[in-house]
């Protein structure tokens, strides 16, 4: 089963996202591939190298995803080595809610929409999964803004402690309620849930990055003359008279040719460098619209909601094992 939403293209309304990977981690290695791809901690093509990092807003434990998750995990009863550890789930919304009337322009956003989108999924992601919600790291360095969520599918035993039951959690049921709960929470936002039951197409977590990636905008196109035509170059009896009347400080027609060809080759490429000095601003102009540093700094006003960290983790190895005395991870 997969959760998507419903993509019919109606500009004046904006949907919820929610993406469940219906990768299952049954592994230690598969949290920590995950780990390390929010983190930006392997090479990510579809996100700007120079991009805003990664926002970590919350942490069950430790100070990387993989870690929070192998803390929730420690001391949870696993029932063989096909039992699911970890799921990741993926928050997002139509590109129009995070800029509108530029939702062609891949990569930008307004700050303090997605400030508030950010805020009221994670307050939705706690309430929903207060045992379970190992981490949620907030990526803007793509087309558009989504949130990574880890959950570890524990249900507490009767007689206590933990015992993992990802069923429990995410079966078909529990999957649409997901759309539904998460429609609801960011309706105040001016965001919907897609119908349910619509015949619209439902996309997996890998093809999410496949819709991202068309919206991805085209760098301004150069608009310069072609370069001027190099002068042939005298050969034969030419050529001979030619270095006869250099040998006696004479010009000829053709050393005037290449004197002419040399300046328009010069003026030719100071307009290169003004066309491409044009076409980074413009770029860099998208960049700055897109710049997260203005809701972090605002970060927390206004609204008596503890806030988010804004930590970014400095990158470590994520081959490290669990502690000793955690579930044992193939």
């Amino acid at each position: 089963m997969h959760v998507g939403m419903d993509t019919r293209p109606n500009p004046s309304t904006t949907y919820a996202v929610l993406r469940v990977d219906k990768r299952k981690a049954k592994a230690a290695g598969a949290i920590a591939a995950a780990s390390a791809h929010q983190l930006r901690q392997r090479p990510t093509p579809n996100a700007k190298p120079d991009g805003p990092a990664p926002i970590v807003l919350h942490l069950a434990g430790g100070e990387t995803p993989y870690q929070a998750a192998c803390a929730l995990l420690d001391g949870a009863e696993r029932r063989n080595r096909d039992t699911v550890l970890c799921r990741e789930i993926v928050l997002s919304a139509s590109p129009s809610h995070f800029r509108p009337g530029r939702e062609h322009i891949g990569g930008v956003f307004d700050p303090e929409r997605v400030k508030a989108w950010a805020r009221v999924s994670l307050a939705w992601a706690r309430r929903l999964w207060p045992d379970q919600l190992a981490s949620a790291v907030l990526h803007l360095d793509e087309q558009t803004p989504h949130l990574h969520l880890l959950v570890v599918p524990r249900i507490a035993k009767p007689e206590g402690g933990w015992r993992l039951n990802s069923k429990a959690l995410f079966d078909r049921d529990k999957l649409r309620a997901l759309q539904t709960s998460y429609g609801e929470a960011v309706a105040p936002l001016g965001i919907r849930r897609g119908e349910p039951g619509s015949k619209a197409k439902h996309v997996e977590v890998s093809q999410f990055y496949g819709a991202v990636m068309s919206e991805r905008p085209s760098m301004p196109k150069l608009s310069v003359p072609p370069p001027p035509k190099k002068p042939e170059e005298d050969t034969g009896a030419r050529a001979l008279v030619g270095g006869v009347a250099a040998a006696l400080g004479i010009t000829t027609e053709s050393e005037e040719r290449k004197v002419r060809y040399e300046e328009e080759y010069r003026e030719w490429q100071a307009e290169v460098r003004k066309a491409k000095q044009a076409r980074q601003q413009a770029w860099d102009d998208l960049q700055r619209r897109a710049n997260f540093t203005a809701l972090l700094a605002r970060k927390g006003q206004g609204s008596g909601e503890r806030p988010p960290s804004t930590r970014t983790p400095a990158p470590r190895p994520e081959n490290k094992q669990p502690r000793p005395g955690g579930p044992r991870m193939r």
